[in-house]
């Protein structure tokens, strides 16, 4: 009996193990299934962004296309592919060319006559440089839906029927009824309707390649104008402003032309053609300019004026002008420059005599360049203008500003309507019913940012204080900061990341890794971001404007009506929904913005491109690219959308930095003066410490896997960056670049280094030569890439530094494409396989070939 109780309690005692072992198991199964993060699946979510996907206009987001043509109405290609009208007042549009005949014509530009009855059509362009080319022209009436080609003067065949216009330079209308002027052999031609009788030529001077009447010579339409015309109407379409541009003393830069001679048999082609381009150098000859008014009111009769420059403009020998414009019926406004670019002076110049008189000016001295005056706003009456100028900001420096400049009786005076450490990029707009002024400026301490303002247009009151500037587009901005830490090892400071939930924010602190909570970034840009870099284009009565969003995310317009205190949003043109969609479906890099303080004590502004999948957990290391630019003003470190190579790259494996540092814009005119007379020094110095910086501080850099590359401006500080004894970069990719200065052009190189002789700045220029360098790239490897038709940086520049390179007996690759220009647009493929393939061999030459190496880390770049 006590036994059989003894067996009976150790049974009872199993079982109740076995149920609390089972219950401590299924305890500890619940745990781990609920502490295991959930499955996150593919590490790249998406496919990677492809050669192709650069090449096609399916990830281009549609910009807006409009012009306005009236205080409430503008012209533009709307959604069905044809040529419509649109009324602001209402958002009511009117179709006046259908999508057919657009289809069938297939002009390249149009616009419209002042009365609506025609529209102007640009066909067959044939390009010149940036921003000229020749084109025929066809009038399309829109009340009889007749077509029928543009010519300067009547046909004088005797009834013979035109089927091709001539060749034509410019075309534009009048800015009263349906007149026309154009610009036919560089001379300038008026003919009162499009089919009128009669026809007459304003101009008989020009001269092909050598005087240009109403259109820019090559450096005034790429260096100073940036337009493809010269010549500017009165309102009431009477009086006729052109510049004449000598180039009979500049000197030819020659550059073959293979054409036809490169795929033919024909034996008439055998020798390339031979193609010539007037393009002054520093210290050269410049082209002479003469400004001339043309009364064409009789134009049996037409008048001609010179305008005669400021009496301080003349005394100074050489000189540009910048911008020219009608102020009144009576009245011009021309902007001049001194050729050594330290002094710029705003004119008014007035019927009858036309002589200019100065109205503001701004000087430079020696220590530095003048930012040019741009063009003004001008009051309703004429009697007031604002331009930017420096304004002093205390010991933060010189920033550029908005001043107010008025003519009483005791001569001209100027007040600052903006003050402070920020900059005004560009004047838009004067709202004279509410005396406001709209400008698109840069935020204080967010250098990459640029949003629209308005500010009082009237000057403060003696003994009150400055009105402030209010951000119209601030405001659209979360009214809380999001903040992303940085994974784990960079230490920096998110200076431009107050509101925006793609960048990080942390102090300041010496490059020392520190091991933070694990975790994944998420690939690409998030959705929904705030809009942090805009543009606006005004009616030309600033009730309306269109506002872009050009980024972070993809860009997007809208239409609004100036009110008070806040812009009426009217309507979305433009959300680019397609293109956004297709984004979806790849794993683009994810960017990152911080700042990293410097030895000199400055501060630079950094943007890393991170590939897809990059985990702080692991140990995987990546190549590092980091693209240059570095010329005075400009910036790569900004939130404005964009695709290009760089972002290939990235997609493909390799993380891809930009640096905007000494000499960026977006932080005052004393950053970029101080390369003054000394190109490629200290904007060296900071790309070569950053990349150093990247490279020791981020442990998911390969520092044997290193390369720059840049272009034209950036293809010199790259090739400079590659020679560095630092030893920073093992490989470099530059594309058509400036390798000595006394070969580009004199605009540009004296504005920032002076003249090459031994009273200028001689030592300045040789000590920017590339080609000493040559011995210095013995030990690395480059790419150099330029097109034989760069009328740019011309091919002389790459040669000069190929041969150098042989001289030192330095192995270098070199890719020549004929009959390129500048951008190599016609290229693209094969310059940006090229460019893949040379970085994919140079990251595995400086990796053992067991080791992982190359972009293609698992990305496909074809």
């Amino acid at each position: 009996m006590v036994v059989g109780a003894t067996n009976q309690r150790n049974w009872r005692g199993i079982l109740i193990a076995l149920l609390v072992i089972v219950a401590v198991l299924a305890l500890i199964v619940t745990s781990v299934v609920l502490l295991t993060p959930p499955d996150e699946g593919p590490r790249v979510k998406g496919r990677r962004l492809t050669i192709q996907d650069l090449l096609t206009d399916e990830l281009v987001p549609v910009r807006w296309n409009g012009t306005w043509i009236s205080g409430d109405e503008y012209i533009y290609r709307d959604a069905w592919g044809g040529i419509s009208l649109m009324f602001a007042a209402n958002q009511t549009s009117k179709t006046l060319m259908p999508n057919t005949t657009f289809r069938v014509l297939e002009p390249a530009s149009f616009s419209i006559s002042a009365d609506r009855r025609f529209l102007l059509l640009a066909q067959n362009l044939h390009k010149l440089h940036r921003h000229s080319y020749l084109a025929r022209y066809t009038i399309y009436d829109i009340l009889t839906t007749e077509s029928y080609p543009l010519t300067p003067l009547p046909n004088e065949v005797g009834g013979g029927v035109i089927t091709e216009g001539p060749l034509l330079l410019l075309a534009m209308w009048t800015p009263k009824g349906h007149g026309l002027i154009t610009v036919m052999d560089y001379d300038i031609y008026y003919r009162p309707a499009p089919r009128s009788s009669t026809g007459y030529r304003v101009t008989d001077t020009g001269i092909p390649g050598t005087i240009y009447n109403g259109v820019p010579d090559w450096l005034y339409e790429e260096q100073i104008l940036k337009a493809r015309t010269a010549l500017w109407m009165s309102a009431d379409g009477h009086m006729v402003l052109y510049a004449t541009f000598n180039d009979s003393l500049v000197h030819e830069q020659r550059f073959p032309w293979y054409g036809a001679a490169l795929d033919t048999d024909d034996p008439s082609k055998t020798y390339p053609e031979i193609r010539s381009v007037r393009y002054p150098k520093p210290g050269t000859n410049n082209p002479t300019v003469k400004l001339t008014v043309a009364d064409i009111a009789d134009p049996k009769h037409i008048r001609t004026r010179h305008l005669t420059p400021p009496k301080v403009i003349l005394e100074e020998g050489d000189y540009y002008f910048t911008s020219a414009q009608w102020v009144s019926l009576t009245e011009v406004c021309v902007v001049w420059l001194t050729r050594i670019q330290n002094l710029s002076v705003v004119s008014v110049c007035k019927s009858p005599m036309w002589f200019c008189q100065e109205v503001y000016r701004i000087s430079s001295g020696t220590e530095s360049w003048v930012e040019s005056a741009p063009a003004p706003l001008w009051s309703a009456g004429g009697g007031a203008l604002v331009t930017l100028a420096p304004v002093r900001d205390g010991p933060a420096g010189l920033f550029r500003h908005i001043v107010r400049t008025e003519h009483n009786a005791h001569g001209p005076r100027a007040l600052p309507l903006t003050h402070g450490s920020f900059d005004v990029v560009r004047l838009l707009a004067w709202d004279h019913s509410n005396q406001h002024i709209y400008y698109l400026g840069i935020p204080e301490g967010k250098p990459g940012q640029q949003h629209l303002y308005r500010v009082s247009a009237e000057p403060p009151r003696p003994g009150t204080p400055q009105k402030l500037p209010y951000c119209v587009t601030c405001n659209s901005q979360p009214s809380t900061s999001i903040n992303l830490e940085y994974y784990g090892s960079l230490a920096s400071s998110g200076d431009s990341t107050w509101d925006n939930d793609w960048d990080e924010e942390l102090p300041v602190t010496t490059p020392t890794i520190t091991k933070k909570k694990k975790k994944r970034y998420p690939d690409g840009i998030p959705q929904n971001l705030p809009c942090l870099y805009y543009e606006a284009y005004f009616s030309p009565t600033s009730a309306y404007f269109v506002l872009e969003c050009l980024g972070p995310g993809v860009p997007t317009s809208s239409l609004h009506k100036i009110a008070l205190p806040e812009p009426r949003l009217l309507m979305h043109l433009e959300n680019n929904t397609a293109v956004k969609e297709r984004l979806s479906a790849i794993a683009l890099p994810t960017p990152r913005t911080f700042s990293v303080q410097l030895s000199s004590g400055n501060t630079a502004r950094v943007r890393l491109l991170l590939p897809p999948g990059l985990r702080e957990d692991e140990v995987t290391k990546y190549p590092l690219v980091l693209k240059v630019h570095g010329a005075p003003g400009t910036q790569l470190v900004t939130e404005q959308w964009s695709l290009d190579w760089g972002s290939l790259a990235a997609g493909a494996g390799a993380v891809l930095a930009t640096v905007d540092a000494r000499g960026a814009g977006g932080r005052g005119l004393g950053a970029h003066h101080t390369l003054h007379r000394r190109l490629g020094t200290v904007e060296l110095a900071d790309q070569l410490e950053v990349a150093e910086y990247l490279r020791d501080s981020l442990h998911f850099i390969d520092a044997r896997r290193v390369a720059v590359w840049g272009q034209a401006h950036g293809g010199f500080l790259a090739a400079l960056a590659l020679a560095s004894p630092l030893n920073v970069f093992h490989c470099g990719v530059v594309l058509t670049p400036i390798v000595r200065w006394r070969y580009y052009a004199s605009a540009y190189a004296e504005r920032y280094m002076g003249f090459p002789n031994a009273t200028g700045n001689y030592r300045g220029y040789a000590d920017a030569d590339v080609t000493k360098q040559a011995a210095a790239l013995n030990d690395k490897m480059l790419l150099l890439v330029h097109g034989t038709a760069d009328d740019n940086v011309h091919i002389q520049q790459t040669m000069a530094l190929a041969r150098s390179l042989s001289e030192q007996g330095s192995m270098f690759r070199q890719q020549i494409y004929p009959d390129e220009g500048h951008s190599l647009a016609g290229v693209r493929r094969h310059l940006y396989r090229t460019m893949s393939s040379f970085l994919d061999d140079c990251f595995r030459k400086q990796v053992p070939p067991e080791t992982k190496a190359g972009l293609r880390n698992g990305g496909n770049l074809d």
